[in-house]
């Protein structure tokens, strides 16, 4: 029969320290009140002693849970969604908070928002792609829980952590424009997505601050088989171009599909350019050239951020705007200037 070690309380550390249990109390909340010498003998005591503080017990005596909670909004297709939820946790743990994830519709926010304040977490990271949502409205929704985006949300002044999509845009169309392109086509993701409709407005303006007309677009969903489709559709428009921005790595492997199919080298006949450097866009037949989403970083700093707030309830709200880099590799090429697009020759396969 294995007998269980009784478990040590916080009287047990404050007898061995020497000290009030009132003092261990205030040395596990981090007071500054605490002598330094007898903040070093309540931490060796608990070492001793192996004591961890219960979560109930903290919550009492910090008026916290130590929790956060993930609000994610109509997702439709998760992506690299996944390891992002899995650096946040990580982001989360390493600074002493569990995180919660749930899934919920722009027009169950509200409810989604409550029950986290039921369940007593401390804040609450939002990604919500699609949400438009005045500053006003997302406040009134949150009740005062501290609350930061996940998103590139240029019109708000909120607390937001993104990657630049307009800077991430204009870079991927001046390089092709660099490299001799003067007929570019765009994938770019559903328009009702902030990304989608900032990468085909921006897509759009750069083309035409250089002076030259924009080429086909169709505006499609982040998955292989939808960027397979879409380029078809381009493909059957008629209307020539000798380089396309697709939206994402993976829209981009089924566009990259459809081009071959359809005849075309990559990139000899068509350059590709997308976004996001997944792992996959190393390995494509050619390798991708991309704009890079450092997603661990933006995942770790919006966790970073909302725990700063906690710890500053007064600090001035602001946005954490992050830059992406170019990261070029063999499905894009020059353009002769000489050359003209032609893609109707082309012979199916």
């Amino acid at each position: 029969m294995t007998v269980r070690k009784k478990k040590s309380t916080i009287r047990d550390v404050a007898k061995l320290a020497g000290v009030s249990y009132q003092t261990v109390s205030r040395v596990m909340n981090e007071s500054e009140s605490v002598a330094e010498e007898t903040r070093r003998r309540v931490l060796q005591a608990m070492k001793e002693l192996d004591f961890v503080p219960s979560k109930v017990a903290r919550m009492l005596s910090t008026h916290r849970s130590h929790t956060l909670e993930l609000v994610v909004v109509s997702i439709r297709h998760g992506g690299r969604f996944a390891d992002s939820i899995k650096s946040m946790a990580l982001a989360a743990r390493d600074a002493g908070y569990d995180l919660l994830v749930t899934m919920t519709t722009r027009e169950e926010l509200g409810a989604a928002l409550e029950n986290a304040a039921a369940r007593l977490v401390d804040g609450v990271i939002m990604h919500a792609p699609s949400l438009d949502i005045s500053d006003a409205d997302l406040l009134e929704i949150a009740g005062g829980m501290p609350l930061v985006r996940r998103d590139y949300v240029p019109t708000s002044k909120l607390a937001w952590v993104g990657f630049d999509q307009i800077y991430a845009t204009r870079m991927a169309v001046e390089y092709l424009i660099k490299l001799g392109h003067r007929q570019i086509a765009a994938i770019p993701p559903s328009l009702d997505l902030i990304n989608g409709h900032l990468r085909h407005t921006v897509w759009r303006e750069t083309l035409l601050h250089h002076g030259l007309q924009p080429g086909p677009v169709c505006p499609s969903q982040y998955t292989f088989t939808n960027g397979y489709d879409t380029m078809q559709q381009l493909l059957a428009s008629g209307q020539p171009f000798s380089a396309v921005m697709v939206g994402s790595d993976t829209m981009a492997l089924g566009a990259m599909r459809a081009l071959r199919v359809h005849g075309l080298r990559i990139p000899a006949d068509v350059s590709v350019i997308s976004f996001d450097n997944a792992e996959l866009a190393a390995y494509t037949e050619p390798p991708l050239t991309t704009i890079d989403f450092d997603f661990v970083q933006q995942d770790t700093t919006v966790v970073k951020y909302l725990i700063e707030i906690l710890n500053n309830p007064d600090m001035k709200l602001h946005q954490r705007i992050l830059l992406p880099d170019l990261v070029i590799r063999e499905s894009t090429c020059e353009w002769p200037t000489d050359r003209s697009v032609d893609h109707s020759q082309a012979p199916e396969k």
